[in-house]
């Protein structure tokens, strides 16, 4: 499959192309995007159709269902909703409003698109559908009605999960949807700050900081995918939408989203332009999203192994390999494959006794569920073993005998405010103190 996946892209690459050559902006690595937010007109791309996570920017997703719940009546934005245990249990970034309380849908939106709180995109989730679980259907249901045929979310915050994914392409549409949509919720995206309390929290989108045109979107971050960013800027009355995928900072990404838009302003129009919506998305599955992990959180283990909690049910096992970054790659491209892609339940790799390898596996499953998963998988000529209980306890045996895995770096901390407002200040440098070989007078005595 992954064969295959590097053909597909590479004919992919050839046909698509750069539509503006644009010298000086490009990401550290990941794809781009240009677009005019109007017409829909690309202005530049670099594999704007190519398999990406998007982390937080998922609260794109997340915010245009709710606006469309304000524009049904079914929500109103002075309406009081529960913060549920799952979403007060979500990890950094947070505002950290404790279970059973409540908070405004107006309030929960803001803290969703200026500080990118997790918990906050759960509250709204519920809401919403009931649960996350429901939301995320009503997320992908929305995606393919929108023609976002790249796109598949797990949850409504965009922590990773190897089957959530989306498109340089897909955000750049639905960017451009929400603005020409609901233009009533922009200042959602531009606000500068949130108070919450005594605090006060900055926007995470740096840009709207350091370029006057800047008026929104959206930061994602968690270690696979780098630090990504829609940006949107407003020049004579044209509104472009930038985005940028995989930087390796903060800092970086607002900056080469400022040249970017900065380059599209100035631009001379081109004819016959290529329409955002005409970019062709790599099919899912066709190759497996780059990891940007050991670039951007190199305190954190290229692949978190697995731990005991959780470890039970019937599992299915996709082979064993000598190397971990191997099994996650067949891990992930198992998982985004169309058999794995819908499958609800924990995934990882597991380190097997003494020097056995890792096995890349999913677990938690019931015994119909994880017999037919197999069977798809064998018919696909893929590897694959179901485990039952009885052994997936013994392994999980092994597993807490062990030391406890490495903590995990948290994959929702998508504020990184300090560092790309650190990055974007002019340094005030303190004196130099004089360094003289002259001794000081001796005092007399």
């Amino acid at each position: 499959m992954i064969v295959w996946g590097r053909v597909i892209l590479l004919l992919w690459l050839a046909i698509a192309g750069v539509t503006a050559a644009f010298s000086q902006a490009r990401p550290d690595s990941g794809p781009f995007l240009v677009i005019d937010a109007a017409t829909g007109d690309v202005l530049a791309q670099e594999r704007a159709g190519e398999t990406w996570y998007p982390a937080s920017l998922t609260k794109m997703m997340t915010a245009y269902i709710v606006f469309q719940r304000l524009r049904e009546g079914k929500l109103l934005l002075d309406q009081q909703i529960v913060v549920l245990p799952e979403a007060a249990a979500q990890e950094p970034s947070k505002i950290g409003i404790p279970a059973g309380k409540t908070v405004s849908v107006d309030f929960a939106l803001q803290a969703l698109l200026v500080h990118s709180a997790n918990d906050m995109a759960y509250v709204l989730a519920d809401a919403v559908s009931g649960t996350a679980d429901r939301f995320a259907d009503d997320m992908n249901a929305v995606a393919a009605n929108l023609g976002l045929t790249s796109s598949h979310f797990v949850n409504p915050n965009g922590l990773h999960d190897p089957r959530h994914v989306t498109s340089a392409r897909d955000m750049g549409i639905l960017a451009a949807i929400i603005l020409n949509e609901f233009p009533q919720y922009a200042h959602y995206f531009s606000q500068e700050f949130l108070k919450v309390g005594r605090r006060r929290l900055s926007n995470t989108n740096a840009l709207i900081r350091i370029m006057e045109e800047a008026d929104g979107m959206k930061t994602g971050f968690v270690c696979n995918s780098g630090y990504n960013l829609v940006a949107t800027a407003t020049r004579n009355g044209r509104k472009l939408i930038a985005v940028v995928f995989g930087a390796k900072s903060g800092y970086g990404r607002a900056a080469t989203a400022k040249d970017l838009l900065e380059q599209a302003f100035a631009a001379a129009a081109l004819p016959n332009t290529l329409k955002v919506a005409e970019i062709v998305n790599l099919p899912q599955g066709a190759i497996v999203p780059a990891d940007l992990t050991r670039k951007v959180c190199r305190s954190k283990t290229p692949v978190q192994l697995a731990g005991a909690d959780g470890f039970q049910g019937w599992a299915v096992s996709f082979g064993t390999y000598d190397d971990m970054l191997r099994a996650d790659m067949a891990l992930r491209g198992r998982l985004l494959s169309p058999i794995g892609i819908n499958t609800r339940s924990a995934s990882g790799i597991v380190k097997l006794p003494e020097k056995a390898g890792f096995a890349a596996m999913i677990w938690g499953l019931e015994q119909e569920l994880s017999l037919k998963l197999c069977t798809a998988y064998r018919e696909e000529g893929a590897h694959c073993d179901v485990m039952p209980p009885a052994l997936v306890e013994q392994i999980a045996a092994v597993l807490r005998a062990r030391e406890p895995p490495p903590r995990a770096v948290p994959q929702g901390a998508d504020d990184e405010t300090l560092e790309t407002d650190r990055a974007t200040r002019p340094v005030k440098k303190k004196p130099r103190r004089k360094i003289t070989n002259k001794k000081k007078p001796q005092k007399k005595k």
